[in-house]
């Protein structure tokens, strides 16, 4: 009773002070962390694509669940969205967390935290904290404490600003979507449907050329030689604003 007493407690005090950093858009604070390879990471280091933030320690029973459940999701989606999962240790060394991830085996980039400067920037009452920040590096959303696949999934979709799509999928969008822009940075160009009238094609030289021409609002498709340049394509598009992106994933015959 009484640890249920401590968490609406702890709840009613995230709720009256956490709705400034919690306001959708605001840019999320910046850090310089050191990773367990010694090497000093930042947010900046990852705009352009999809983030979700997880404050963690040791000894929170949710927290390993939620690493778990990231873990997953990161493996899931890191090559067609670009997703980068990064846990954010609270207070702890760095062989507390090696003896954790003997239990609780988890691959992402892991940062410490030791003297939990960011619990005042990010706001951290409690743990599990995840925050899901878009390409551009602003809080898109959060979650406080326990969480399932579904919740997740349904914050992600806010930050997954670009996805790789099948040839299956992209005729699937194709039907459903009023107006799509093709845009074909493959060396050898050709428009693969001449017979969709909602599908307007491009041929493309650079990434200029998408930057300085199109509204933002539209719908976009990448068509270029291999998935990792079409990546970077779609990458350098969020960093700008476009949230409406697909690529064609070059794979072999289903």
């Amino acid at each position: 009773m009484k640890m249920i007493s401590v968490f609406v407690l702890m709840v009613m005090v995230i709720t009256t002070f956490s709705g400034a950093i919690f306001a959708a858009g605001k840019p999320a604070p910046q850090f310089q962390l050191p990773g367990f390879d010694g090497k000093i990471y930042s947010l900046n280091d990852f705009l352009g694509r999809p983030i979700i933030v997880s404050f963690f320690t040791t000894k929170c029973g949710y927290c390993a669940q939620e690493l778990l459940l990231l873990n997953e999701i990161y493996h899931t989606y890191k090559e067609n969205t670009g997703l980068q999962v990064i846990a954010i240790n609270q207070g702890e060394s760095q062989e507390a967390i090696q003896r954790m991830l003997l239990k609780i085996p988890y691959d992402f980039l892991t940062l410490l935290d030791q003297e939990a400067q960011l619990a005042g920037p990010y706001q951290i009452f409690g743990v599990p904290t995840a925050y899901f920040i878009d390409p551009l590096g602003n809080i898109a959303d959060y979650i406080i404490g326990a969480t399932n696949r579904e919740n997740v999934m349904n914050k992600l979709s806010r930050i997954t600003w670009y996805h790789g799509l099948r040839p299956i999928e992209i005729e699937n969008l194709i039907k459903i979507s009023p107006q799509i822009e093709l845009l074909d940075f493959r060396s050898e160009k050709e428009n693969p449907f001449p017979d969709k009238p909602n599908v307007n094609y491009h041929s493309m030289i650079d990434i200029n050329q998408v930057l300085d021409t199109f509204d933002k609002s539209l719908i976009f498709l990448v068509f270029s030689n291999d998935d990792n340049n079409s990546r970077e394509l779609c990458q350098q598009m969020a960093l700008n604003g476009y949230q409406k992106v697909y690529y064609l994933l070059n794979v072999k015959d289903e």
